[in-house]
């Protein structure tokens, strides 16, 4: 078996026709100038485009921003808790829950003389340098002038038994509830005849307020420490309660209760609602959320 050899390419023999590979390899270079005189057509369009999109602007005209959302109604809130209350539960699975604490989510004001009870709401905002700033605190005020509606989201579910507490804010360097009380306030907390849940985004909620349907208690206001407690009433769970605070037309004494409760302060202290625990099988009725 003869083996095949390739001559390689010897000195002399790589000159015969190098020219013509050395032309046939070379990779022919760009002008410097072409590509300079690209770079700059295209640099001067794009600056010609930005001038025309800038002079050309609307500026004149006022910026326009969406309004808020506003319901005509109150927005179906969908019940969690459906058939819960048909599910059997033996004395030996219930289960007693802590108590929740329950600040009003909405704090209002009407004039006490206005037949129309006309509601407003009064706030701390603040310009900062982020814009305006509202924070989470509310304003309670009764007095023989103006009375005070106060409404709670009732939470969770078989936790029906309510009980208002009312109490003075205690003020920290990030809270500060200017209180104003006189000692002789006598304050009746009335239960409104209302389910529907008020609020700014809600059309016509914030009117007038709902009219009285039952007096809950009268109840001395605390001036320093301590709290007053009126009696257990019924809050299903889901509904919204509303109750109004108002000077007691029984008491021909000086009436004012003036200060601001941010729901985050500790202690607690304030107007609102303490939740207990009812029994599943017997007392808690599963009403449908308004």
């Amino acid at each position: 078996m003869s083996a095949e050899y390739t001559p390689l390419p010897s000195e002399e023999s790589s000159t015969v026709g190098g020219g013509e590979r050395e032309a046939r390899l070379q990779i022919p270079n760009a002008s410097p100038d072409r590509v300079v005189l690209f770079c700059t057509i295209g640099v001067a369009c794009t600056t010609v485009v930005s001038l025309l999109l800038f002079l050309g602007a609307p500026y004149h005209l006022p910026l326009q921003f969406a309004p808020p959302t506003v319901y005509a109604q109150s927005p179906f809130r969908p019940n969690p808790y459906v058939n819960l209350d048909k599910v059997p539960f033996s004395s030996g699975t219930m289960r007693e829950f802590p108590p929740i604490v329950n600040f009003p989510q909405v704090v209002l004001q009407f004039d006490s003389l206005d037949v129309s009870r006309e509601m407003r709401e009064d706030e701390r905002g603040k310009d900062t340098i982020f814009g305006a700033v509202y924070p989470d605190d509310r304003h309670v005020l009764v007095s023989k002038q103006v009375s005070t509606v106060v409404q709670f989201r009732n939470l969770d579910y078989a936790m029906e038994r309510c009980i208002l507490n009312i109490s003075l804010p205690v003020g920290n360097p990030d809270f500060n509830p200017d209180i104003s009380v006189s000692e002789s306030s006598q304050v009746d907390v009335w239960i409104l005849d209302n389910a529907a849940e008020l609020a700014q985004d809600i059309r016509g909620t914030l009117g007038g307020a709902p009219s009285r349907r039952t007096l809950l208690a009268t109840l001395p206001f605390p001036t320093s420490g301590g709290w007053r407690r009126s009696p257990e009433f019924h809050c299903p769970s889901g509904a919204f309660t509303t109750l109004e605070l108002s000077c007691s037309i029984a008491y021909n004494t000086d009436c004012q209760v003036d200060f601001w409760q941010d729901r985050r302060a500790k202690p607690v202290g304030g107007v609102y609602i303490v939740q207990s625990s009812t029994s599943t099988a017997l007392e808690s009725s599963a009403s449908p959320i308004m």
